[in-house]
């Protein structure tokens, strides 16, 4: 599969980057935003909520995100249920 690096956008959380590449398929953003698709809702580490939840809205609102990678679990697709 072909891919190119579209750019290393910075979503921050504390000191996390989420990284966003482009691929023929669409969007594919490597971030530790979230921990699975399903959650938690709640970071229970996260430095700020508020923040967390800003930039999962704006990860979510990336035209033609095709895939979440998360830190240290399956990627996912996300919908509907992922936690905003």
């Amino acid at each position: 599969m072909q891919q190119a690096l579209r750019s290393l956008s910075s979503f921050l959380s504390g000191n996390l980057v989420s990284s966003l590449v482009s691929t023929r398929d669409g969007v594919v953003a490597f971030t530790h935003l979230w921990w699975t698709a399903d959650g938690p809702e709640e970071d229970p580490l996260a430095r700020d909520v508020t923040q967390l939840h800003i930039n999962r809205q704006r990860v979510l609102a990336i035209q033609q995100l095709r895939l979440i990678v998360p830190g240290h679990a399956a990627p996912f697709t996300p919908g509907e249920t992922t936690p905003r």
